[in-house]
């Protein structure tokens, strides 16, 4: 990750010429995130609403709204079978005139067999480093020898940021807008959050062909900060995977309207009665919950999940319109032990062709859930291995050196 950062760094102006050079701002030939890209990160933030907008396109009952208890796996249902759990981390560090964005996807490969087997995990990480330059006096020109992936890329076109991180042999070099209301920092935090996601479906890429087994990859099956199209061919290829299926495992729920927007839908009042018999429960009531996991604990039973709901999120209708196959079909888990936690799982809707292997894949996500602390022990395990402090750490240790080197050490930003 730091091969070429004090290459970079060694561009760094002195304290004199950068104090006697006016302020210029951001390079203009590096790209920057659009309002509509920042936009979208509030609304992973934010949940349901901005404004009065919803969260979801169109909403559909796949099975009878009953719960479904999931049975317990058995050795046999496990035998031969490998599991892949995808994780990803992000971390930004602040020095007023440029700014770092350090991201990372592990990968975690359990094998579980009746038999002893000398190796039973593999690791493996990918990681990306950044930096958004906030003001290019800072450096001088030669820091422009570096980024080549990132430089003049079309602005009027979806860039493809898997080939970008791909192909980039050095730390991108990216920008901000100047105009836009947010400052800085919250564009350098949406950086890290579109290149983390990047990483995390770059990783569906990495698992072994050959290999019988299910991924289950951390946060929703669209990563809203990902682009469409990097989404779209991710996942297209990831469903042509022989003798694997995907599925993505949320952990974080508390923002999650899928089941509030479902009951609040007009031609679904009925379901009210059923949910919740003799409680008058309208759906005025409902639309005041924010999220859904006011509501889930008085529906589910401990081993039970919510019956399949095809969804199509409103800022990822064109995957499916596209894709149909690709459009996400999602429930909720609550486990048996305590504490009762709860996961939204969420798969193509491609997997419904072969009912035995996706719900062999379902009751595999479950059984995870159980043995983990609070999440799927393999996403705990991936979270461990991508997590960034030691490197951020470092960084900033390098970063400040170099800078008070050239009398710029009043750069590095309070946190």
């Amino acid at each position: 990750m730091f091969e070429h950062v004090s290459e970079i760094l060694r561009n760094l102006s002195d304290s004199e010429t950068y104090n006697l050079a006016p302020p210029i701002g951001p390079p203009i030939e590096y790209p920057t995130l659009t309002f509509e890209e920042l936009e979208v990160i509030q609304q992973v933030v934010f949940g349901k609403v901005l404004g009065d907008d919803y969260a979801y396109e169109s909403l559909k009952l796949l099975e009878e709204p009953r719960m479904f208890t999931i049975d317990p796996l058995t050795k046999e249902e496990l035998d031969g079978q490998k599991i892949w759990g995808i994780d990803g981390s992000n971390y930004t560090l602040n020095f007023s005139a440029f700014q770092y964005f350090l991201t990372r996807a592990s990968i975690v490969e359990y094998q579980y067999s009746i038999d002893s087997l000398p190796k039973y995990h593999n690791i493996s990480k990918n990681d990306c480093l950044g930096i958004c330059i906030v003001d290019q006096n800072v450096f001088d020109d030669s820091v422009f020898l570096f980024g080549h992936s990132t430089s003049n890329l079309p602005k009027d076109c979806e860039i493809s940021w898997i080939d970008v991180v791909d192909e980039s042999k050095s730390p991108l070099i990216v920008s901000f807008d100047p105009y836009s209301k947010l400052n800085p920092s919250a564009h350098t935090f949406g950086w890290s959050l579109k290149i983390m996601a990047t990483l995390e479906l770059m990783a569906l890429n990495n698992i072994p062909i050959g290999s019988h087994g299910v991924v289950i990859r951390d946060g929703p099956l669209y990563p809203i900060c990902a682009t469409i199209g990097d989404t779209q061919r991710t996942l297209l290829e990831s469903i042509q995977l022989e003798n694997k299926i995907c599925i993505s495992s949320s952990k974080r729920i508390d923002e999650s309207t899928l089941f509030v927007e479902l009951l609040t839908n007009p031609n679904n009042s009925h379901l009210l009665e059923y949910y919740f018999p003799d409680q008058r429960i309208t759906q005025n009531h409902v639309n005041k919950l924010p999220a859904d996991y006011l509501l889930l604990p008085k529906i589910l039973q401990p081993g039970q999940r919510k019956p399949f709901i095809e969804a199509i999120p409103r800022s990822r209708k064109a995957i499916c319109e596209a894709n149909p196959e690709l459009t996400p079909v999602c429930c909720y888990y609550m486990r048996k032990r305590e504490p009762h936690t709860i996961i939204r799982i969420e798969f193509p809707r491609h997997y419904l062709r072969d009912q035995k292997s996706l719900m062999r894949a379902v009751k595999i996500v479950a059984w995870q859930h159980e043995i983990g602390t609070k999440v799927p022990e393999i996403q705990e395990a991936a979270d461990k291995h991508c997590q960034l402090k030691p490197e951020s750490d470092l960084l900033r240790k390098i970063t400040f050196s170099q800078l008070a080197i050239r009398g710029l050490e009043t750069l590095e930003a309070y946190e």
